[in-house]
């Protein structure tokens, strides 16, 4: 009888209940609202989220793009994140997997102009800081700007970080 994987069976399941959260987020909620939701984008480029002593960033890229920067993730194991941007000037956005989430599962969904949705799973816990995607758009058509409207921080256990 194969034993393997049977010490972490609580990891495990723990983990999949995590991404199938994730991924529930990300397309069951199609665009996470109205027009008039996604509207309330902030006017600034760059803007944070604070979840407890990790946070994280938006920061230009100076090419049009934006970095998604995570800071003092340590002990992080789950993020799940929004991004509004003005679909008039950016569009046909692709994210890119950054250092610090390497070997993470990730997920993305850019179905709906003006919104991105982002769901990052690790089996071991994150440290320090670094960029957790590049955002890249296709077409911009002038200055356009971006906002975090929503971000969620999962700890190892599976438990939402405040």
């Amino acid at each position: 009888m194969d034993m393997r994987g049977r010490g972490n069976k609580r990891g495990n399941w723990l983990r999949i209940g995590v991404l199938l959260g994730m991924a529930a987020v990300l397309w069951g909620c199609g665009n996470g609202g109205d027009a008039a939701s996604t509207a309330t984008s902030s006017a600034s480029q760059s803007s944070t989220a604070a979840s407890k002593n990790a946070f994280v960033s938006l920061v230009p890229s100076g090419d049009g793009g934006m970095i998604i920067q995570g800071n003092n993730m340590n002990g992080v194991a789950g993020i799940a994140l929004t991004i509004t941007y003005d679909s008039s000037v950016l569009a046909a956005p692709t994210v890119t997997q950054g250092g610090l989430v390497a070997g993470s599962v990730m997920a993305t969904n850019t179905l709906y102009a003006g919104t991105i949705k982002l769901a990052i799973v690790s089996n071991t816990a994150l440290a320090g800081n670094g960029e957790i995607a590049a955002v890249s758009f296709a077409t911009v058509n002038g200055i356009g700007n971006a906002s975090l409207t929503s971000v969620e921080l999962i700890d190892s256990n599976g438990v939402v970080v405040p």
